[in-house]
């Protein structure tokens, strides 16, 4: 009878510990309502400047610097074609995770579809987000699409 005892024992203590990280993972983790959306709201009408350094700024290292000067070049002039921003309408989070290390702690993933609405008619971002706590938000990857830039 100790033998089970101790099985159960065991088998709580496993149980209890899985629930731990599960609680500790969700309670680190960013929210959207809190994080994304109100960084996606402030900073969008400047991405929409098509300034190479406010993507500098707003994006990761990583995601920045994979893209050579001559291709930021060409894709700000391509996007810059949509003109002047007029309004950003409602935000859908498409997908959203979360990863936790204890070396370098929570880093939360979004991706969201932003319809926009420019000068030139309406268009649509998808925009990859990672907020970590060092970091903040960063932008890890951008895509816009209209049917303007297909042209």
């Amino acid at each position: 009878m100790k033998f089970f005892k101790y099985i159960g024992f065991g088998l709580l203590s496993i149980f209890l510990f899985f629930i731990g990280i599960a609680v500790i993972n969700t309670a680190n983790q960013a929210k959207p309502s809190e994080t994304f959306i109100p960084f996606i709201e402030q900073n969008m009408p400047e991405i929409a400047k098509w300034d190479k350094a406010v993507f500098e700024r707003l994006m990761s290292e990583d995601a920045f610097k994979s893209i050579t000067p001559e291709q930021w070049e060409l894709y700000l002039n391509k996007v810059s074609s949509l003109g002047n921003l007029e309004s950003v309408g409602q935000l859908t989070l498409e997908n959203s995770s979360s990863v936790s290390s204890f070396s370098n702690g929570t880093k939360s993933t979004v991706v969201y579809l932003v319809p926009l609405n420019f000068n030139t008619g309406p268009a649509h971002a998808k925009i990859v987000l990672v907020h970590t706590k060092d970091l903040g938000v960063k932008i890890h990857h951008i895509k816009f699409l209209a049917d303007r830039l297909l042209q």
